[in-house]
């Protein structure tokens, strides 16, 4: 498969368009870290891909379980490999409500630490136009920045609630140009999340669960 996708080309959008308000439900795609080429970080004797993929399977039970308004779709499944630009893809394809990307690293800090990231290139002082505005791909994520400012900060308040705070501790949002998030026109995240052991994970989703869902429907107040 192509890398051009023929996404690359311009993304059109329009303010007014007000589709997804008229859906039932919500959709939040999740984006495991990795795929079959790229394993990623080692954590003890296992590897970043598969303890990412772990943590969203269990994030999305615990989300459509909570919250049954809201469908969790997944980048990737075991065995899946992930070209460029295939996960912003099918998040604009379904006119998504979120976008996380999920990251670990291996860590031996007492209390693990939680890395925010959102897009940005650090030339963000010129305002979106309302109306019909052309993107290309890489601008994309100036079409919903400030509602992904909102996310973060929402993100923020449910994951430093008073019991998760012996946990872990939160840092960022930082804002970088994030690979993984390039391209996707919904409010999007990135979590790089420190792991202790290769069971740490099982910390993280219902904490990150708990957050996706009042993310989404802090959103939409």
């Amino acid at each position: 498969m192509k890398k051009t996708f023929i996404f690359l080309c311009i993304v059109a959008i329009s303010y007014t368009f007000a589709v997804r308000e008229d859906r039932k439900h919500r959709i939040v795609v999740i984006d495991p870290s990795g795929d079959v080429k790229r394993v990623g970080r080692r954590i003890g004797d296992s590897f970043e891909r598969g303890l990412t993929l772990q943590c969203v399977e269990k994030i999305k039970e615990i989300i459509e379980e909570r919250a049954p308004h809201i469908k969790v779709v997944m980048t990737r499944m075991p065995g899946d490999n992930v070209y460029d630009l295939q996960n912003a893809t099918l998040t604009n394809r379904l006119q998504a409500n979120l976008f996380i990307n999920l990251n670990f690293y291996y860590t031996q800090e007492t209390k693990p630490t939680i890395y925010m990231y959102q897009f940005s290139y650090g030339n963000d002082f010129a305002c979106c136009q309302q109306g019909l505005t052309l993107y290309t791909y890489d601008q994309a994520y100036r079409i919903n920045k400030d509602q992904t400012a909102v996310a973060c900060q929402l993100c923020t308040a449910e994951l430093t609630q008073q019991q998760y705070q012996s946990m872990y501790t939160i840092a960022g949002p930082y804002t970088l140009p994030i690979k993984p998030l390039i391209g996707v026109i919904a409010p999007s995240i990135a979590f790089d999340m420190g792991l202790k052991s290769k069971d740490w994970w099982h910390y993280y989703s219902e904490p990150l669960a708990n957050a996706i869902i009042a993310v989404v429907d802090g959103l939409e107040q």
